[in-house]
């Protein structure tokens, strides 16, 4: 889908970096949960706020690039506007699942609304599917699996 190899690296490389943010709150939250069970949901709900917003500012890049060599056309920037723009003209897994993400994701950067770590990893992974399917990222990219559960369940 992105033909400039220069700008696919860049992609990759800042996909790594929610790969490897998610990694890192990953671990912190298992740690504070081995020592503080009471603390750790709250922690963790936190936390993956910030991989979720990495996340979608690949995906904002990505549709950025596309639009730039003329895949659809967008006289606006912002995430949810391209995506409208984009969902007819690029191949979607789940368009609507993302869109609707979109919002999630905005509240988080312009409202400071946190979201459940489960909420998050979720939008994480359908970013990281769109992205694999796309041909950005390739599966190999991915190897931080999400997780299936939360800390919260059973509470």
């Amino acid at each position: 889908m992105i033909t400039n190899s220069n700008s696919l690296r860049t992609l990759q490389s800042e996909w790594q970096g929610v790969v490897r943010m998610r990694e890192r709150v990953r671990h912190l939250v298992v740690s504070t949960f081995a020592f503080d069970s009471t603390q750790s949901p709250t922690f963790g709900d936190v936390l993956y706020n910030l991989p979720l917003v990495l996340a979608f500012d690949v995906l904002t890049k990505v549709l950025l690039l596309a639009k730039d060599q003329g895949l659809f056309m967008s006289s606006e920037s912002e995430l949810g506007d391209l995506m409208d723009s984009a969902k007819p003209a690029l191949s979607w897994l789940d368009w609507q699942y993302l869109r609707e993400g979109v919002r999630f994701r905005n509240q988080v950067a312009q409202n400071a609304k946190l979201y459940g770590d489960l909420e998050c990893l979720v939008y994480i992974a359908r970013i990281e599917d769109q992205l694999v399917a796309w041909g950005i990222i390739s599966v190999a990219q991915t190897h931080v699996p999400a997780r299936t559960m939360t800390f919260n369940q059973g509470s």
